[in-house]
């Protein structure tokens, strides 16, 4: 992952978050393409290796939103 997306998903993710995300990764991140990496992303939530609450979700929408009404 490079710093630049790092730093924009620290905006909205936890820390356990994000380090859970760069976990999958690591390994061949930047060799992926962006659409290869979302694929793998869905592979993995709809396998359920990778746990989405959907509260959180819900939360952090929320938060951006109202950021961005002011």
């Amino acid at each position: 992952m490079n710093k630049k997306l790092r730093e924009v998903l620290k905006k909205y993710l936890t820390d356990e978050e994000l380090k859970k995300l760069e976990s999958y990764f690591d390994d061949d991140g930047d060799k992926m393409s962006k659409s290869e990496k979302i694929e793998r992303l869905k592979k993995l939530i709809e396998s359920g290796e990778y746990q989405v609450e959907p509260e959180e979700v819900a939360q952090k929408m929320l938060e951006v939103f109202k950021k961005f009404q002011r």
